[in-house]
């Protein structure tokens, strides 16, 4: 919201995390912890992605995603200080976030 509803962002972006990178496989312990529910993080292998995903969409959305994530232009394990430079706080935990949300979460 700080960004919408101040000045000095426009056309700005930002790079947010939480405290502590984390990879699929611990958001999903993380949430099995907090829904108290076994769940467990299956990754497909590159192949197996990639033709489920080029049968959903544009093949140059694929290439991307590969480009992104497989090649590691995209590094998400980075944390950023963006939440506490612009809101004067820590940022919240994803434990928090699932947490707060567990009742979203449907059992099943």
């Amino acid at each position: 919201m700080q960004a919408l509803t101040t000045e000095g962002h426009a056309g700005r972006s930002y790079r947010l995390s939480g405290p502590r990178a984390l990879r699929p496989g611990d958001r999903v312990e993380i949430l099995a912890r907090v829904l108290q529910r076994p769940l467990r993080f299956e990754p497909l292998s590159d192949e197996q992605a990639r033709a489920e995903m080029t049968a959903a969409m544009p093949a140059e959305y694929v290439d991307a995603f590969f480009s992104f994530f497989v090649d590691g232009k995209v590094d998400e394990t980075t944390v950023h200080p963006t939440v506490q430079e612009l809101l004067g706080r820590p940022p919240a935990s994803f434990e928090q976030w699932a947490r707060a949300h567990a009742g979203e979460f449907a059992a099943g």
